[in-house]
């Protein structure tokens, strides 16, 4: 059982894009929901969402998922996870200022049980809970930055727990840089990210 909880994450993406795909078979969603896409390897985004914008034009807006399951029976599942890369965030909003991230915090148990028939111990694994949360919106004070690995991670303190701030995109990548300047990665490796990634014009 412990080794199902290490490696549920797999299973709670997979289960997420299959309710968004029904999601978008129901051809009388609220949502206008026209287009339901699991994120590629390495790709920042599991699930990608699009959806018609009718009101105005007939645009499409297009909403990034990124699925985090956690453990209801572990203690300290879901303390500050690796959100995404602190490049790749601040390009992406750079590239289109109305980029949308949603976090979708999905929260899990696992139990087992003997089936009397087949004498086989099953294991099952229940979604009790969610939430969502567009990184953007997410207050100062649940945001981290950790500069271990690569340009570093962008990290929530307790997923569980998040307070919501509005906030511009251009107030959001101060944040960022925020975070960036004042870990021991600092001005001159700031520098060298923005020339890399044309932050700078």
């Amino acid at each position: 059982m412990e080794n199902v909880n290490k490696i549920a994450g797999p299973f709670i993406e997979a289960w997420a894009f299959e309710v968004f795909a029904n999601c978008l078979e129901d051809k009388e969603n609220n949502y206008e929901l026209i287009t339901v896409e699991a994120g590629k390897r390495l790709n920042m985004a599991d699930v990608i969402l699009q959806f018609k914008k009718t009101k105005k034009t007939n645009s499409v807006v297009t909403g990034h998922v990124d699925v985090k399951a956690t453990s209801k029976d572990i203690k300290g599942s879901g303390k500050s996870p690796n959100i995404t890369s602190f490049a790749r965030i601040r390009t992406a909003y750079i590239q289109d200022p109305d980029y949308i991230f949603v976090i979708l915090s999905v929260k899990h148990r696992v139990y087992s049980f003997k089936d009397e028939s087949s004498h086989m111990m099953m294991g099952v694994m229940e979604v009790v809970e969610f939430n969502a949360y567009d990184l953007k919106y997410i207050a100062d004070t649940d945001i981290s930055y950790n500069p271990a690995l690569g340009t570093g991670q962008i990290q929530v303190r307790d997923i569980h727990y998040v307070s919501l701030q509005e906030r511009t995109t251009w107030e959001f990548c101060q944040l960022l840089d925020k975070k960036f300047l004042s870990s021991k990665k600092g001005f001159n490796q700031w520098l060298e990210y923005a020339t890399q990634h044309g932050w700078i014009k």
